[in-house]
């Protein structure tokens, strides 16, 4: 609710008004009193403006109370309605603000403690006890007095707590945002480490060569004393040497397009499991399942299995609604591993505009032919077909005609290559 209300504004807090004076109202008008609906207005407004004029809330909040003790005939929900006012007001409100709130709440809180208690015998009526003696009175209002205390702190704690999470903390949707993001982030960070190791053998090469055209030279300059006639061979020997070395300099310019490097991130089949966690916040049933007895991987091969399944993820993310039902599916045989990403996402499209009473057309036998003959490319796919090829590895999407679609990663000698590495 929290959420909602910072994001509409005005609409929001009128229509969460306008529900509790309903509430209010209704409360009083049942047991026939009208002029209770005037403390009702006051409560309105009170709550109308807990967020963009604070201050005018707590300026209501005594004679609120007031109103609430001489004009309703249900006083203690009306006084519930009082502590969500204090609930926004601790929410929205700067430091100033939500002292003052807490100290109106415990003036306020005095002042039913002493009507109601006091003077109605409110706990005491309630308990069905006949005397009205001063020891009575007394102790009913303290009653009252600490259980509105509560009441009213309890409120304003509970709307610190909402801020916190949402400003601070963030709701399960904002941890998963977050959560996905540092993974495109980490991945991101290991490419460019993979791209600094290339560059490091580069630049090993480039001091070869360089010192290659540096020993040609020298020798040229003494071939050339002795012989002058050497002075061509020598030319050319240089220039040879110099264009290697310049070819090396240039791919070791292409490499080193970025300046942002930081410690290796370690990737593992096993983080995929809070990358569902994170998807099923955002609103997708993501599920792992496995099929056979694992076997361990190097690093790189965790890595390239991580990547294939988290830009599938992201693709379904992208394209399919939210509610689709995403299966990432691990087939470990003897020798080799099977990876199945497959989302729901065309037929949940498809149900729920049938649930909106839309005309669909359903899949035909042109739908399946064109199915095995589409191929699917992209520039992230041709990437991930090239990583797991390092590996013997191939991967495939398809589309499955009124389902959605299935990437398929297969790795059949991975548990030979990671034993050999």
């Amino acid at each position: 609710m929290i959420r909602w209300i910072l994001d509409r504004n005005w609409l929001s807090l009128i229509l969460v008004s306008t529900m509790i004076a309903l509430f209010s109202s209704g409360s009083e008008l049942i047991n026939g009193n009208i002029i209770g609906s005037v403390f009702t207005a006051v409560l309105a407004v009170l709550l109308v403006s807990s967020r963009k004029f604070a201050w005018l809330s707590i300026l209501l909040f005594l004679p609120a109370t007031y109103l609430m003790l001489s004009l309703s005939s249900t006083p203690m929900l009306q006084t519930v309605f009082l502590a969500v006012g204090l609930f926004l007001i601790a929410i929205f409100g700067n430091r100033v603000v939500r002292v003052a709130n807490l100290i109106l709440a415990i003036v306020s809180a005095c002042l039913i403690g002493w009507y109601l208690g006091y003077e109605k015998l409110l706990p005491a009526a309630l308990l069905e006890a006949s005397s009205s003696s001063e020891v009575i009175r007394v102790n009913s209002m303290l009653i009252t007095l600490f259980a509105t205390v509560a009441l009213f702190l309890l409120a304003v704690a509970l709307g610190r707590l909402a801020f916190i999470r949402i400003q601070h903390v963030g709701t399960p949707l904002d941890q998963a945002v977050q959560r996905v993001s540092a993974e495109s982030l980490r991945i991101e960070v290991d490419t460019q480490n993979e791209r600094l190791e290339i560059a490091k053998d580069l630049t090993g090469l480039l001091v070869q060569k360089i010192s290659a055209v540096v020993s040609v030279t020298e020798g040229g300059v003494y071939a050339i004393k002795s012989d002058p006639s050497s002075a061509q061979r020598v030319l050319d020997k240089s220039l040879e040497s110099a264009r290697d070395a310049q070819g090396e300099l240039r791919r070791l310019y292409d490499f080193l397009n970025s300046s942002v490097f930081s410690e290796s991130a370690t990737f593992k089949i096993a983080d995929l499991r809070e990358l569902c966690i994170a998807f099923r916040e955002l609103g997708y049933n993501a599920v792992i399942e496995e099929q056979g007895e694992s076997f361990p991987l190097n690093d790189g091969m965790e890595l390239c299995v991580y990547k294939i399944a988290f830009e599938a993820l992201q693709n379904v993310r992208k394209h399919a609604p939210v509610g689709t039902e995403i299966s990432i599916n691990f087939l470990w045989v003897e020798d080799g591993l099977q990876v199945l990403v497959k989302d729901n996402g065309i037929e949940f499209a498809t149900r729920a505009a049938q649930q909106l009473g839309e005309l669909v057309d359903g899949y035909s036998t042109e739908d399946d032919l064109e199915a095995l003959v589409t191929e699917f490319d992209g520039s992230t796919l041709a990437v991930l077909r090239e990583r797991a090829a390092i590996y013997g590895g191939r991967i495939e999407a398809t589309k499955v005609p009124g389902v959605g679609f299935t990437l398929s990663a297969i790795f059949p000698n991975l548990k030979s290559l990671a034993n050999e590495r």
